[in-house]
């Protein structure tokens, strides 16, 4: 780090011109989601759905390797019972750096639950995407 701080967008640029020099902040880094990174965690479900027979629907599928993978919230039901909720993948709700490891994590789960090898979906995900 070169210790030199510039906006990016010439928005930005008030905020920035606020910023004092030596003095301490708090920084959340947050990285836009690319698009065809998107595509391509689909296109991993999709393979994944037409390679198995316990999922008759592709969303619950997704719900589930979302839910395995670690991203989900708890909520209980009418009953008290903790119920797992899938997180939101949309755009607006989950940053690149979340979805690039939602994205290794559901690999790591298809492997333990589907028992694919990791390099077999990496080659065949190309048919796919």
């Amino acid at each position: 780090m070169n210790g030199w701080f510039k906006p990016t967008y010439g928005s930005d640029h008030e905020s920035a011109k606020k910023i004092k020099v030596g003095e301490p902040y708090l920084y959340k880094c947050n990285k836009p989601r690319n698009y065809q990174f998107h595509k391509k965690y689909f296109a991993l479900v999709n393979m994944v759905f037409e390679n198995q027979e316990r999922y008759t629907d592709i969303n619950h599928l997704r719900a589930d390797l979302t839910i395995e993978a670690g991203f989900y919230t708890e909520t209980p039901d009418l009953h008290g019972t903790m119920i797992k909720r899938a997180k939101s993948i949309r755009f607006d709700k989950m940053d690149q750096f979340e979805f690039d490891s939602l994205y290794e994590k559901t690999i790591d789960v298809i492997c333990q639950h589907f028992h694919f090898e990791r390099q077999d979906i990496i080659e065949n995900l190309v048919e796919f995407f």
